[in-house]
C-alpha cells in the first residue's frame, strides 16, 4: 500500500506541474488531487521539497534503467535517450528549472550526469587504456567525469532559459559529433 501511495503523490505533483508553476502547488492541491488527507502526505514527505527531491531522483533512475553502460560506445545513446526524455518532459523540466533556480538545477544536472558519465569513461578506461598497461587515478576520472557533466549542465540551462532554440535532440547529437574521441585522448593523456 505504501508504495502505491507515494506514487500517487508523486504522480500527483508532477501532473499539477504540467500546469501550475511548482513553486506554487501546495500539499493541499497535491493531496486533493490524488484523494488523500494532510497527514497521509506527511507521513511520507517532510515538505513538497522532500518529495521534488524524491520525483527528481527516481525519474533519473528510471531514466538510467534504460541505459547500456557495456560499450565504449554507449555513451551515445545514452545521450540520445537524455535528449529524448527532455524533448518529451520539455514543460516538467523547464518548471522545475524555475522552481529550483539555476544553481540548484546546474547542481542537480551535475549530480546526475556526473555519475553516467563516470560509468562510461571507466568502461573506456577498462577497454582502452588498462591494455595498454597503464593507469589512471579515480580522482582523474571523478574529474573527466565532472568536466563533462558541467557541459552538459551548462547546455541545458541555456536550452531551459530559451538561450538556445535548438531542439535537445539535435544539440546532443551535435555534441556527440563534437566529442566523439576526446573522453579516450583525455584518458589517454592523463595515464601514466
Amino acid at each position: 500500500m505504501s508504495n502505491f501511495t507515494k506514487k500517487a503523490i508523486m504522480d500527483s505533483f508532477v501532473e499539477l506541474a504540467q500546469s501550475i508553476p511548482m513553486d506554487k502547488i501546495t500539499i493541499k492541491q497535491v493531496c486533493d488531487n490524488c484523494g488523500i488527507n494532510r497527514n497521509t502526505f506527511y507521513y511520507y514527505y517532510q515538505d513538497l521539497y522532500a518529495l521534488k527531491e524524491e520525483i527528481i531522483y527516481a525519474k533519473a533512475a528510471k531514466l538510467f534503467v534504460n541505459m547500456d553502460f557495456s560499450s565504449p560506445e554507449s555513451w551515445k545513446s545514452n545521450l540520445r535517450i537524455v535528449g529524448a526524455y527532455a524533448r518529451k518532459n520539455e514543460i516538467f523540466i523547464r518548471n522545475l528549472f524555475n522552481s529550483m533556480g539555476r544553481d540548484a538545477f546546474g547542481d542537480y544536472i551535475v549530480d546526475v550526469v556526473s555519475k553516467m558519465a563516470y560509468q562510461n569513461i571507466d568502461n573506456l578506461y577498462e577497454t582502452k587504456i588498462v591494455p595498454t598497461g597503464k593507469k589512471v587515478s579515480e580522482k582523474e576520472k571523478k574529474r573527466l567525469a565532472y568536466f563533462f557533466s558541467k557541459i552538459f549542465a551548462e547546455t541545458t540551462v541555456e536550452w531551459i532559459r530559451g538561450k538556445s532554440s535548438d531542439d535537445p535532440v539535435d544539440t546532443l547529437e551535435h555534441g556527440i559529433e563534437m566529442l566523439d574521441g576526446v573522453v579516450e585522448l583525455m584518458l589517454t593523456n592523463v595515464a601514466k
